[in-house]
């Protein structure tokens, strides 16, 4: 079970509060991304709420986590039947952060992924060793940039 400590601070606090506190996080080393994390929603309670049918809505029913492998690459997780499986690869890369400017990771999906994702990326800072902030963004500037905010828990070992 994710640790709530950080989660219950962020569910405080609005929308529009993310990006500051974003911005005064750190990147994650890519390095030290690779592993298992498992998501938590957090946010505002009505985001929190139609997150995980949003999310089901474009594919991503049952949405659990993200798995980073090799440099560069990641897989999103679901769960199914009692299983997780690896969905939706994505790509991973340093970046000039979308919502400040700043040095990055942003997680991105390749352009022959179904719609939304080619036009979706999720940027991350650490919270601590364990914890990633991200922030899943739209892409196309004619877009409004709302940022929906989860935490990724690393988890210890693989159950995929």
């Amino acid at each position: 079970m994710p640790d709530t400590t950080h989660a219950e601070t962020l569910n405080r606090q609005s929308l529009f509060a993310f990006p500051s506190y974003f911005a005064s996080l750190p990147p994650p080393e890519m390095a030290a991304l690779t592993g298992v994390w498992r998501a938590e929603f957090v946010g505002p309670g009505w985001l929190r709420r139609i997150a995980p049918p949003g999310l089901a809505l474009l594919g991503l029913g049952g949405w659990w986590g993200k798995e980073f492998t090799s440099p560069g690459k990641a897989s999103n997780i679901v769960e199914r039947d009692g299983s997780l499986l690896r969905v939706l690869p994505m790509l991973v890369k340093e970046a000039v952060s979308l919502v400040d400017g700043q040095r990055g990771v942003a997680i991105s999906y390749p352009s022959g992924s179904p719609f939304p994702w080619p036009w979706v990326v999720d940027e991350v800072r650490r919270l601590d060793e364990t914890t990633l902030l991200a922030l899943t963004l739209t892409t196309p500037r004619w877009l409004p940039r709302l940022p929906m905010p989860f935490l990724l828990h690393r988890q210890e070992q693989s159950k995929i």
